[in-house]
Order: structure tokens, then sequence, then C-alpha cells
């Protein structure tokens, strides 16, 4: 790291590097404009009276923030008054203890602006204006037009600022004359396509406005530019790291110093992965972007690697090993061939824009230029709750576990029914908000005149986050182990049971810890039952859409808040030994003990679990490791070797932890001791000690895993 990054780092982590939005005052009479020119106008107006965050240290400058009164981003949403409405009334409010409303992330397209600059852009929705002939379709792309010229105009009071600045540094010549190479390049971009990598990286910097939330696919972005710099002599490979590590840095800036700063969830993006003529996309690039990250003492942004079949071991484990060596553990890893296999096969994306999926946020797939099409979390164990606990006179005699399963398929789409029904109607009212400055880097929003929030992609996959999937595979093996198949229990005893929270049948709940062929252990009989739920979930899914016609496929994380604790307070004791209130697991894996037979076998059921890779939403599988099979080399080699074996075996996702339980309890105990533990949530990381208390016992409840 050079003298000046460690200076912006250290102004970054002490939050001097955030930038704050500057208020402006509007016209009253705006209120007589019709709402696109009201809106875009003062879009507009809000962006120019911005002022640019320069430091004698800075290469890049542009990025601002808005503040909530005009329609911002789409990621912060300040400003959209209809997903104002939504959140008041739905954000993190369940509805009948099924569906509650949570947040929505989004990439920005940065291939358009580094392609053709936003001149270019300019110029597409000129074009659309002529296909295009419906009122509110001509207002939409005027408005875009506007916002447009704005982001031009932006850059170039940028760059007239940056040389005011350079002026008054008397006798400082290095940092005069970097000032002024970013005041000569902000003339140029992001007005025009970008020459070198020096612009590139500004101009998705100064772009990053419009959607402060994922760079998407970075390195295919900039590995040409980099590429041709080095090839010409034009750049080092050191001052090509010094700006990837300054764009990182600012992304962290991005984030005001709170209780999201430490979250590595914000700023999600991938490397790697298919590209469009089928090779695998990891290259030198994706190297460098790595390393230059993991040099960092940053939180933000994650990378996640997207494996390949093509991908070279020595590549695979390259990005394992710089993760052991990230202190804040901000790479995880997915499975292209399972993605692609869903987001082709099941969703019908054409394989070429299929491969140009992401990971954003703390898991969610986004494909780029477009938005997360779900933004709800649902209870799905709540239709075993129900089933034993309203309906159990129809399951009390049924004869075989097949007669008893038809029921439960009955009343889990019944759920189903209402939560993806629920999703469609946050959908809804998001639908009555506008976005302009996003819709510019969006795909298919100029083309098709309508706001990403209105559904103006055309390549968006849905993906509703339902939590105890775990709890639902382990209920449904007890009762095919206990009731059917080994004749422990009755069902009217087990029903009876769950009705009394297993009070009066301690010994039988004892026994279904102790005995239960749990999932997770590789036995062919919760293996075969696990598949089985999934083949429900994917016969009730593989033709259902949205209210906008974007495939409905299963998602399974958290996120940032306790949904498996809120579900769990008001889910009543379910067979897999849950009592009432419990918490929900969530995620695709298993904890509390219950994966006996090692983490072999806990890879392996998982692998097997999905084979229509219905699952390929948001879904997260967490690890926990002994640290000696991450920090022997020896042993690291071993568990390189397991981890891809389980992505060729079909497994999607994993990330992994590695602290003891027992640190992990003292932590909890006394926060001083340990307060620099870094764990991996649900698609994010964070200090332990940051995590609300449900959160940290459900990684304290994840078996750890040792030498086999």
């Amino acid at each position: 790291m050079t003298k000046r990054i460690a200076e912006l780092t250290r102004r970054t982590l002490a939050g001097e590097m955030y930038v704050k939005p500057v208020r402006t005052e509007f016209d009253r009479e705006d209120l007589f404009l019709p709402r696109e020119d009201m809106e875009s106008k003062r879009v507009c107006e809000y962006i120019l009276n911005q002022e640019p965050l320069i430091t004698p240290d800075s290469a890049f400058t542009g990025f601002f923030n808005f503040d909530g009164s005009v329609v911002g981003d789409a990621f912060k949403r300040g400003g959209h008054k209809g997903s104002g409405e939504l959140s008041s009334l739905f954000y993190l409010k369940p509805i009948d203890n099924l569906s509650t409303n949570e947040w929505q992330h989004a990439t920005a397209d940065y291939r358009r602006v580094l392609d053709r600059g936003i001149s270019g852009i300019i110029a597409e929705i000129d074009k659309s204006m002529t296909l295009h002939s419906r009122p509110e379709e001509i207002a939409f792309l005027k408005a875009l037009r506007r916002v447009a010229e704005a982001m031009i105009s932006w850059a170039h009071r940028c760059s007239e600022k940056v040389s005011e600045y350079a002026a008054s540094l008397d006798g400082d010549v290095e940092a005069s004359a970097r000032l002024m190479k970013l005041s000569e390049a902000l003339k140029r971009v992001p007005e025009h396509a970008p020459t070198d990598l020096y612009e590139a990286v500004l101009c998705i910097y100064v772009c990053f406005s419009a959607d402060p939330d994922s760079f998407g696919t970075l390195d295919r972005y900039i590995s040409a530019f980099y590429e041709r710099d080095i090839a010409s002599g034009h750049i080092t490979r050191d001052e090509a790291k010094e700006y990837i590590q300054e764009l990182f840095l600012m992304v962290q800036a991005a984030t005001p110093k709170s209780s999201h700063f430490t979250r590595g969830g914000e700023s999600h993006f991938c490397i790697g992965g298919y590209l469009a003529d089928g090779s695998d996309g990891f290259c030198e690039t994706s190297r460098l972007i790595t390393e230059c990250l993991v040099e960092l003492p940053t939180y933000i942004p994650q990378i996640t690697l997207r494996w390949t079949k093509k991908l070279a071991r020595e590549d695979f484990f390259y990005m394992m090993d710089m993760e052991r060596r990230d202190p804040h553990k901000r790479i995880a890893f997915t499975n292209d061939e399972r993605r692609m296999k869903c987001f082709t096969e099941i969703c019908g994306i054409p394989y070429e824009r299929a491969v140009n999926f992401t990971t954003v946020g703390c898991n969610e797939p986004a494909f780029l230029g477009a938005i997360t099409g779900s933004n709800s979390k649902g209870n799905i164990l709540r239709s075993v709750e129900r089933l034993f606990h309203l309906f159990g006179d129809r399951i009390a005699n049924a004869p075989d576990f097949d007669s008893f399963y038809a029921v439960y398929e009955e009343v889990l789409y019944a759920d189903l029914d209402r939560i993806y029904d629920y999703d469609d109607k946050y959908n809804s009212l998001r639908a009555k908000d506008i976005n302009y400055i996003s819709s510019i880097f969006f795909n298919d929003c100029i083309e098709n005149a309508k706001s990403l929030t209105r559904g103006g992609g055309d390549v968006v996959i849905s993906s509703p986050m339902l939590l105890g999937i775990p709890n639902v595979i382990d209920s449904l093996i007890t009762v095919r182990q206990f009731v059917y198949d080994d004749k422990i229990c009755t069902m009217p005893q087990l029903i009876d049971a769950l009705k009394n929270d297993w009070e009066g049948y301690e010994e039988l709940h004892a026994r279904i810890m102790r005995d239960g062929v749990f999932f997770g252990n590789n036995d062919e009989r919760s293996n075969e039952t696990g598949r089985r739920l999934y083949d429900s979930l994917y016969r009730y899914l593989k033709d259902k859409t949205n209210l906008f016609g974007y495939h409905f496929v299963v998602g399974d994380l958290l996120g940032y808040n306790e949904h498996h604790r809120w579900f769990g307070e008001n889910t009543k004791a379910t067979p897999d030994g849950r009592r009432s209130g419990d918490l929900l697991k969530f995620g695709i894996g298993q904890s509390e003990g219950r994966d006996r037979s090692g983490l072999t076998a806990l890879l392996a059921s998982i692998a097997q679990l999905d084979p229509h890779a219905i699952a390929c939403g948001s879904t997260v599988t967490n690890i926990s490791l002994e640290e000696q099979l991450v920090k022997n080399d020896e042993l690291f080699d071993k568990t390189v070797s397991l981890f891809e074996a389980f992505f060729k075996a079909g497994g999607t996702h994993f990330q992994l932890t590695y602290v003891s339980r027992e640190a992990l309890l003292a932590a909890k105990a006394d926060p001083a001791v340990r307060g620099n533990i870094r764990v991996r949530v649900t698609g994010f990381s964070d200090y332990f000690n940051h995590l609300r208390e449900s959160i940290q016992d459900d990684i304290i409840a994840r078996t750890t895993h040792g030498d086999e």
C-alpha cells in the first residue's frame, strides 16, 4: 500500500471521506409541473448543487449522496414516496407471521457508459423516443435525458472545482499534478467513453452515485483497459492497484460511520464466471482486484468468486488462499454451473445475458443493469405448524408417508400462494415510484421507456427468501422416521406432543434429538426427503412469474435483520424438535450438532438437495471449520479439494467461518475479550459483537467441522 493510499485509508476509516449531501431549495411552483417534469427538474437541480469532496491525496472525485428531498437512487430509495409508504407499513413488520417487506438491491451496467459515455446513452434515449408514442413513455424518456445531461454538467463542475483546489496547493507539486490530471479527465468522462484504466475507474466512480450498491462484474469492465495499458507501458501494475484501491476506499466511504459501516454486505460484486463465449472469465485483473481488496483494512466491498468447471484449480486455490488471508472476511464463493442451469432452463434467460449475473447485498442474484425482483421474507415453516396445530385431523390417520406428504404439500402451496402474492403487492406499491437516475444505467429501461421500479428491465429474477427450510426438512424427516418407518410413535401422539410444546413427551423429544436422521448426514432417507421438498418447490415455481413477468426462484437467506427470531417467536412447536418460540434456521445447511457425520457428509447432502437448481436465488450456505483446516497448509490443500468437489457435485454457494464455538461464547459473555472476531453471517461479514443476539446464537449453533 502506498503512502497516498494509506492516508486515504486513514481518512476513510475515520469517516472523513463520507460525502455529505448539500441541502437544495426548490421553486414551489414546480408543483404545477407534470410529475416527470417536476421530479426530474429537481433531481437535476439537486445534483448540480452538490459539492465534490477533494483532498490533497485524491485521484478521484464526483460522487454525491442523495438526502431524500428528491427522487434518488434505486438502492437507497430516498425520495421514493411509494417505497416510503410501503416501508412505513410493512418494512420488518410481518403479516400473519408469514411475510414481511425487506430491502431490495440493484446493480448498474457500467458497460454502457464505458462503451459509449453518457453522450452515447443520450443518443439511445433520443432513438427510443422515436420508437415510443405514449405520452407517459415520452415524458419518462425526456426526464431521463435531462438527468443524463445533468450528470455530464456535474462532472464538468467537479472538473472546475478540482482545478481551483489544485491551484490552491502551494508547493505540493505532486498533488497539484495529480489533481490537474483529475480535472482534465472529468472534462472527458463520463460524458465520453474512457480511453484508459484511470478514466475507466473514474467513470465508474462518478456514475456510482446513480446506484451506490454493486459494481456487478468489475473484472470484466476494466480488464481490457488494464491489459491494454500494461501492454503499452501506459501504466504500471502498482499504479493500477492505487486506482482500484482508491475506488474501494470511496465505496467504503459511501457508508457513513454507523452500524452498517463494518458490515460487508454492501457493494457486493462478483469476479470470474462464464463469459458469453463459454470460456471462464477469471483473469489477471480478477487477481489484481482481489489483491487490492485484501490489502485494505476495510469492510466494504465484498467479492464473490463465480466458480466454473473450467476454472483452473490454481485459481480456485488462489481465491481460497486469499479468503483465509483476509482478516475482514470479504470473499465468498458461488457455482456458475448451478446458477446458469437455473437462469437459462428455469427462467428462460438467453445464455449470453445470463452470464452477466452477479451477487449483490447479502447474496441476492442480479443481472448487470437490473434490480433484484423480490423484496420480501417468508416463513415457510408456518406450513408445518399449521398442518399439525390446525389440520391435525387431516393427517392423524394418514396410512403412509406419501399420504401424509400429499396433505402437507397442499398446506405448503397455500402458504406459498400468499407469500408470493404479498411479494407482488409490495412490488406494486414500489411501482408507484418513477426512478430517473438509476434507470439511465439499467438495461432495457431506455428501450422499454419504463422505470426500473415498474418492471423496466427484461432480465430480472424474483427470489423471495423462505426462512426455515432446514426446519421443514428435518420436520419431514422426523415424521417419516418416527411415525412411518420405525413406528416409534403414532401420528396422534406426535400431534399431541406438538400441541403441548413437548410437555409430557420429554422422552420422545430426547429420542428425536438423539436418534433423528436429520438432514446433513448423507443418509439416503434424509437426502431423499429433502429432495422431495425441493421437487415440490420446483413444481410450484417452474412456470410462475411475478407481476412484472420475472421468474420466481427459491431464496433462503436472512439479511441484516432478525426475521428468523420474529417469525420463530410466533411459530409453535414443530416435529424437528423446535419448541414454541424457538428461532427458525436460514440458509441451506445444518446446525446444533445435527450434522453428526462430518463435513464431507454435510456437503454431500447439500449438493444433492436440489437437482432442479430452483434454489439459485438469494441462497447462502454457511460452513464453520476448525481453524487448523485453514491455517495448516497441508490440511488447507485438502480443504480446497473438498470444496472444489462440493461444487462439482452440485453445491451452489459457500462461505467460511473458522472461529471455535468456545471463542464465540466467550465473546458473547464478555465482548471485551474477543471484540475483533469477524464472522460470516448470511451473505455478509461483520464483527461478532456488532450482531444482534439472535444472529449471534445462530452462528454459535453452527457445527464446527474438523479434520475427518
